[in-house]
């Protein structure tokens, strides 16, 4: 018997060390990546081509610089359909990406994307097969046009013009996509990601809830919306678009959606609507 326990308790160790020792690395290779100076270029890029870095506060925009240099040295970034992905285009997606979980109190130890492998960058909107089942069983094959895509918790595709474009519409593909893998992190994607205790779902799920019928209800009326349509298609994608509006239009979303951004506050930290605008 106990030699029987010996054999079993072998592997097990073996386990338990593989994993805690890659933690390890991966802990040490980010505070590495960390102490890196932040390239004069990349804060050119970010002032340049992307709408928040200037106004996110000083104190703050330090942090963001150490995990831009993090998310940039260990995640791949592969160019579909003939894109050749440059370092500035590596540098504007990382912000974004970061900014999301700039002010996480475990990051960049843990609980940084740590699933995600690659960002699939598109240099156009790209077409995905897509299939319906309406409510009488009918199933329809056809294709959509996507400007990103939470493809699951190891890639995510985004198409570089958009993320252009997005400097003029308000649109962001990069904080949508990855509010969606936020939203994944306690296994489902439905529009409440994890928020650490039954009380704070609770007020998550009453606040949100109340606004996404609000939305539907103000679009089958045929009024118009602060928020993007799409934001009422689903609770997922209701939750990456007022991610959106949350860091694009802060003080917009707060005037007209309170209880939303107050919510997407204590979720993200960070209190956008209170930041110079004058950078």
């Amino acid at each position: 018997m106990l030699l029987l326990l010996f054999l079993i308790a072998i592997p097990v160790g073996i386990a338990v060390w593989f994993v805690g020792g890659e933690a390890w690395w991966r802990r040490r290779r980010r505070a590495a990546l960390a102490r890196q100076p932040f390239p004069t270029q990349w804060q050119h890029w970010l002032q340049a081509r992307t709408s928040i870095y200037t106004r996110v506060p000083p104190q703050l925009r330090s942090r963001l610089h150490e995990l831009i240099r993090i998310f940039v040295g260990e995640k791949s970034f592969v160019g579909c359909n003939g894109l050749t992905v440059t370092e500035e285009m590596r540098v504007v997606i990382a912000a974004y990406a970061c900014l999301l979980v700039v002010n996480r109190p475990d990051v960049p130890s843990s609980h940084f994307y740590d699933d995600l492998f690659s960002i699939l960058v598109y240099p156009t909107p790209f077409i995905v097969p897509h299939t319906h089942r309406d409510g009488h069983g009918v199933v329809t094959e056809g294709s959509r046009v996507l400007s990103g895509q939470a493809w699951d918790s190891r890639r995510i595709i985004v198409s570089w013009q958009d993320i252009e474009d997005g400097l003029a519409t308000g649109h962001n593909v990069v904080l949508h996509e990855f509010a969606h893998y936020l939203d994944m992190e306690d296994e489902t994607m439905d529009g409440a990601p994890g928020l650490g205790s039954a009380r704070a779902y609770r007020e998550w799920s009453r606040v949100f809830w109340e606004e996404y019928d609000r939305l539907r209800a103000a679009l089958g009326a045929g009024q118009p919306t602060f928020l993007d349509p799409y934001a009422a298609s689903a609770p997922a994608e209701f939750f990456a678009v007022v991610t959106e509006a949350f860091f694009e239009k802060p003080r917009e979303l707060e005037m007209q959606h309170a209880g939303l951004y107050e919510q997407l506050r204590r979720y993200y930290r960070v209190d956008p609507a209170r930041w110079d605008v004058s950078g």
